[in-house]
């Protein structure tokens, strides 16, 4: 009796996954992206999703201040979760790689051990904008189908990284963002990019997610399943 009354509440459900989307929250906070809408994120679970809080500051999202309420979560989110394969999407405003969302040719080069995480695992939408978070859903669902899509760099606005879980979604904003700040003070130089040959590309290997989210997490909350 006592385990299905703690299971039943929202605070305690789920609980990994919270904390780690709390920490996710704290991690964009830690990168730059403090302005309002600077950061966004949904997990799918089994009663719909568990989202960030978009009226809270992310230096003060908890574990338990998320929220399982599809229509209180950021809206293109929410309308994405249904149309793709991976259960975690987070958007992220952070500085380097909303400069390249910037430019006309956003694509990333493979120029650094970062960048070649990426090369052909990212896709660029150019035409993001004034339409409805459904309507701009079912036009950037087809763009995310690709089974490799780790990253959608979204016209003037930003990075979507998709995952498997809250932390490979983090890993890929952290390494995308850190690719993209090196990418452009390479630009600022002037001269010609060293492009990394595709041979050399295969043999780098994502690193392990973990590192990445661990130091946001809670003491308490560090607990895994």
């Amino acid at each position: 009796m006592q385990k299905a009354l703690f299971s039943s509440l929202p605070s305690i459900n789920h609980w990994p996954t919270r904390v780690d989307l709390a920490a996710a929250c704290h991690w964009a906070g830690n990168h730059g992206a403090t302005d309002p809408g600077g950061f966004a994120g949904v997990i799918t679970i089994e009663s719909g999703v568990l989202a960030t809080p978009p009226a809270i500051p992310l230096a003060s999202v908890t574990a338990t201040t998320l929220l399982e309420t599809p229509d209180q979560a950021d809206p293109l989110l929410a309308a994405l979760a249904p149309l793709v394969a991976s259960p975690c999407l987070l958007f992220a405003r952070t500085p380097n790689s909303t400069a390249l969302a910037a430019l006309a040719e956003s694509q990333l080069p493979p120029i650094c051990a970062d960048s070649a995480l990426f090369y052909h695992k990212h896709v660029i939408d150019p035409d993001f904008g004034g339409r409805s978070p459904a309507d701009e859903a079912t036009r950037l669902s087809p763009l995310l189908a690709a089974p490799e899509c780790l990253i959608a760099v979204i016209g003037n606005l930003g990075l979507l990284a998709l995952g498997n879980s809250v932390a490979e979604a983090v890993r890929h904003l952290h390494f995308f963002e850190r690719a993209a700040g090196t990418y452009l003070s390479a630009l600022a130089t002037g001269r010609a990019l060293r492009i990394i040959p595709e041979d050399i590309i295969g043999t780098r290997t994502m690193p392990h997610a973990e590192p990445i989210l661990a130091p946001y997490r809670p003491v308490e909350g560090a607990g895994r399943d």
